[in-house]
């Protein structure tokens, strides 16, 4: 049996040349004859000359994806770089992206190029493609034994579906397909591109699916999933520096969970746990889109109102003590436990003070006020006395 293969080789010269090898088998058993020799075929020089450049030009592209996937800061912005580069190294079929949503039920569509058509649904469930039951590629034609996925929207000629995986997890899936007669060589040197492809973007989204996952353990707190006490004073201070340059108020909220050291000694620290995550999820509801909530510490929580000022963030935090006193706090068998409510002291910039220190221990010192008072009220800083000029000395004096 003898093997013609195909390519080109560089000369001495730095010039290169197609060439093509034919393979034979040799009378000692285990070895093979090569013989090599130039080929003068003009279509085959121009089909490799323009595969080499093809595969030049995918190279730089999918290196520069992964450039730009490295840069990204969110999955939002990952999906913009992928739709972008896939349009650019599968430009001849169309194709999709799909991501596998947090709750692992869903996939969502996050990029498309190609055939588009009206009404098409943006997300499916797994099980519609044999890749995603599979963990593997698995390819359609009509002629072959592999089955077709249900994903698409009208039948397609081919197909090939690629898990995207990571962290030995399954992210996603990359598709395309082709909705015409294709030949056997043409579709076959595409796969081998889309395959490239796949590694690059498993590569990519695992690397920020990483660096997500780590950035938001600094800023969050890990019970109530709200940002911490860190992420707190920097935003604070990037607030305070926008509210100078703007003249705009920054309202500040100092909460404190009345009794909660009782309320953990009388039913378990299970119970107080429930109950701090209960009223850290009561912030998304009745704070505004802009407002950023923070667990400070313990039983203490902290919301930052940019741009409200000293009536607008007192009536929120009257708003969100009310709020609590209307959660019902039980146990799993669905037995009562007992309520809570807050103490809470408001701050506003510049009133109450214009560094981040001053305004902190302002908004602290209301809410101890309110402690005071009884507890599960609101209560507001005192404004800040200037200190006096200092007196400069009096040149007659003796």
């Amino acid at each position: 049996m003898t093997l013609g293969v195909q390519g080109r080789v560089r000369c001495a010269d730095g010039t290169y040349r197609v060439a093509e090898w034919t393979v034979l088998p040799a009378p000692k058993s285990g070895a093979l004859y090569v013989l090599a020799y130039a080929h003068e075929d003009s279509a085959v020089k121009e089909s490799l000359v323009a595969e080499i450049g093809q595969l030049h030009k995918d190279i730089d592209t999918l290196a520069a994806m992964r450039d730009n996937l490295d840069m990204c800061l969110t999955m939002l912005e990952a999906y913009d770089v992928i739709g972008r580069f896939c349009q650019q190294v599968m430009e001849e079929y169309p194709g999709e992206v799909w991501i596998t949503n947090a709750s692992r039920n869903l996939l969502e569509r996050v990029a498309r190029w190609g055939e588009r058509s009206e009404g098409a649904l943006a997300t499916t469930e797994p099980h519609t493609c044999w890749a995603m039951r599979g963990g593997r590629s698995h390819s359609y034609d009509p002629g072959g034994s592999g089955l077709q996925c249900g994903h698409f929207e009208s039948p397609p000629t081919r197909s090939l579906c690629i898990p995207l995986k990571g962290s030995g997890e399954a992210l996603g899936m990359l598709t395309t397909w082709a909705g015409s007669y294709i030949d056997d060589t043409t579709w076959s040197a595409y796969l081998r591109r889309v395959a490239t492809m796949a590694e690059v973007l498993s590569m990519g989204l695992a690397n920020l699916g990483l660096r997500e996952s780590l950035r938001s353990q600094s800023i969050r707190d890990p019970l109530t999933n709200l940002f911490n006490r860190r992420y707190m004073e920097e935003t604070l201070e990037r607030e305070l520096a926008r509210a100078v340059r703007h003249g705009a108020p920054v309202g500040l909220i100092m909460l404190d969970v009345d009794n909660f050291k009782r309320f953990n000694d009388e039913f378990g620290h299970r119970a107080g746990d429930d109950a701090l995550l209960k009223i850290g999820a009561l912030f998304t509801k009745t704070i505004r889109a802009e407002d950023v909530a923070c667990r400070y510490g313990g039983e203490e929580f902290t919301v930052i109102m940019p741009g409200a000022p000293l009536e607008a963030t007192t009536q929120r935090a009257v708003e969100i003590g009310r709020a609590v006193k209307e959660i019902v706090f039980e146990e799993p068998s669905g037995a009562r436990l007992g309520d809570l409510s807050l103490s809470m002291g408001v701050a506003v910039f510049p009133d109450h003070g214009d560094t981040l220190e001053v305004l902190v221990r302002a908004a602290d010192m209301a809410m101890l006020a309110a402690k005071q008072a009884g507890r599960a009220c609101v209560r507001v800083a005192e404004a800040v006395v200037p200190p006096p000029e200092s007196q400069q000395p009096d040149s007659e004096a003796p």
